[in-house]
């Protein structure tokens, strides 16, 4: 996709695309799969004399345009957490530089339109960028959309056509798996067992994602004192989005969180998970514990220990997602669920519960044994 600027006119009175910077799109962060067969045919696609508009589809400012009249900025805080912030500005920015501008601060999203979202995603899908991904850029397109209307730059009418632009089906196969307790239990003890000062404390987070069903973003939020209730034993755990909510641990997992503090890392005021520096014995207590590529090193290096996972991959969320499984198989209702997970919606909870698909395969399988 090209940016286009009033200049670019060729000799025949037309607009010519400008090459965009040599960072532009999205490429810069994941690389996406590429596709294998073009939605329109590559004859089609760059026949000669085809051209795409006629006037600039998004114009770009020479400086950056002032945040409280740039929409896209607006939508930016109006993100709930840092996190969602961060992740629309990277998708904001990415747009911008498909159309040519340095970022999103210097498109005039005024512009918007809905062929122009249509697009956008058109060329996502092209580049190989799953339904989910091009559903996160749609999302942003929608949000700042909302903020032009309600800043009176946008007319009601083509917001509801940018609004009623459907997200695209994710039909393939949901990612993560759910793993049984004994491999949960396998997981606990490799991490336990390492030999090193960061033993327990390693133990104890993964205990606390497969026991709790909490995120490892929410495991780095905990604080000390002020997150858990010694009177009733309640967890408070800050959420995305803001969103919190309390859970109790089971008996076992509050006694291995009361000897880690009484043992190791004591009552001090700070993060729960905090970095053991120098191979000391224990942690450095501060209000920043430990990073989202510490909790994933942690559960690696448990996985690389566990022979019953050799050669098998696990991710933080496969926990949550064993801890969803494990409940609903005794007994616990999707609504349940959802509240425990901090889900706002069920149909999110309900693609955590592994499918029982695998069952009625096999299922099949042994009542079409004696058939054929």
């Amino acid at each position: 996709m090209s940016g286009f600027h009033e200049d670019d006119r060729d000799s025949d009175g037309r607009l010519a695309p400008s090459a965009p910077p040599a960072s532009a799109g999205p490429a810069g962060g994941r690389k996406p799969t590429q596709r294998h067969r073009p939605h329109l045919p590559a004859a089609h696609q760059h026949r000669p004399g085809a051209v795409d508009a006629s006037r600039p589809v998004m114009r770009i400012a020479p400086t950056p345009i002032p945040r409280l009249e740039n929409p896209a900025h607006v939508h930016l805080q109006t993100q709930n957490s840092p996190s969602g912030a961060r992740s629309k500005l990277y998708l904001l920015n990415n747009m911008a530089r498909l159309f040519g501008a340095e970022d999103y601060e210097h498109l005039v999203w005024h512009d918007l339109r809905a062929p122009v979202v249509h697009f956008i995603l058109a060329h996502l899908r092209e580049a190989g960028y799953k339904a989910s991904t091009r559903n996160a850029y749609l999302a942003a397109l929608k949000g700042t959309a909302k903020e032009s209307w309600a800043m009176e730059v946008m007319s009601p009418d083509t917001f509801e056509r940018i609004r009623a632009i459907r997200p695209a089906s994710n039909p393939g196969k949901p990612k993560g798996r759910a793993h049984d307790i004994a491999t949960l239990r396998g997981l606990i003890q490799a991490s336990a067992s390492d030999g090193t000062p960061t033993a327990r404390r390693n133990a104890l987070i993964i205990t606390f994602m497969a026991s709790l069903g909490i995120r490892r973003e929410e495991v780095t939020r905990i604080r000390v004192p002020r997150d858990i209730d010694f009177r009733t034993r309640e967890i408070h755990i800050h959420g995305k989005g803001n969103k919190e909510r309390l859970v109790v641990p089971p008996e076992p997992v509050w006694r291995a969180l009361l000897d880690y503090l009484e043992t190791e890392r004591g009552y001090a005021n700070g993060a729960l998970f905090c970095p053991y520096w120098n191979n000391r014995a224990t942690p450095v207590i501060g209000e920043n514990g430990l990073t989202l590529g510490v909790i994933n090193y942690v559960l690696g290096k448990a996985r690389r220990r566990c022979a019953e996972l050799l050669g098998e991959a696990v991710t933080p969320h496969d926990l949550r997602r064993s801890f969803a499984t494990f409940m609903h198989e005794q007994g616990m209702s999707i609504r349940e669920l959802q509240v425990l997970l901090g889900h706002a919606n069920s149909a999110t909870t309900e693609a955590y519960v592994r499918d029982e698909k695998d069952a009625y395969r096999h299922k099949a399988a042994d009542l079409a044994r004696g058939l054929f």
